[in-house]
């Protein structure tokens, strides 16, 4: 397959999960539209370092980015009068990025491989699922003030995968171990990972 990718510092996009992002580069308002009328999808990159500059050539790998990401079909929400967009990129799946293809276009369009992941919750894990769950609609009580926009919130929180992506999202801080929980591919060892992680923040 084949992705538009947008490089940033330390963001990522989980499967089932949307991220909101103001576009207003030139380049990355023609990815959005060429992304639409194309119907490619937009891959956001995990950037180590966003302030090194970033070297790239056509048939190489990119080796500022990280190579596992999450991809989606961009929605604008709102195009504003200076011409900039509110877009919703949902996690429509997850790839491994190869090669660079065009190193002519404004912005970086490489090969990559779609990964499957294997969404099974045995009886084993589901105590752990649970106690996410609960942790994640805490969160929601606490962190949104507005009913309406919270109760909205819930209504899309509709399967494991989607719960996990938000904790992973919201309740991880450190970035590096957010790209580590993208990078898992059973669900079941993402909901061991965020157990370990959230319970090792809130013992110390």
């Amino acid at each position: 397959m084949k992705v538009f990718l947008f490089p940033l510092g330390h963001v990522l996009l989980y499967p089932g999960t949307s991220k909101p992002l103001h576009i207003f580069e030139p380049r990355y308002l023609k990815m959005v539209q060429d992304s639409i009328e194309q119907r490619v999808p937009i891959a956001i990159g995990f950037v180590d370092d966003p302030q090194k500059p970033l070297r790239y050539e056509a048939g190489q790998p990119l080796g500022f980015v990280r190579d596992v990401v999450g991809y989606g079909h961009p929605q604008i929400i709102e195009t504003r009068p200076d011409g900039t967009l509110l877009i919703l990129l949902p996690g429509n799946g997850k790839a491994k990025l190869g090669r660079l293809l065009d190193d002519s276009l404004p912005y970086l369009v490489c090969e990559a491989e779609k990964i499957e992941e294997d969404m099974t919750i045995s009886n084993e894990t589901s105590p752990s699922y649970v106690v996410l769950q609960k942790l994640l609609l805490n969160w929601l009580q606490n962190n949104i003030p507005d009913s309406r926009a919270r109760e909205e919130f819930r209504r899309h929180l509709k399967t494991p995968e989607q719960v996990v992506g938000c904790v992973a999202a919201y309740l991880v801080a450190d970035p590096d171990m957010q790209q580590m929980i993208l990078e898992e591919n059973l669900l079941e060892e993402k909901i061991n990972l965020l157990s370990g992680m959230i319970g090792r923040g809130r013992d110390t």
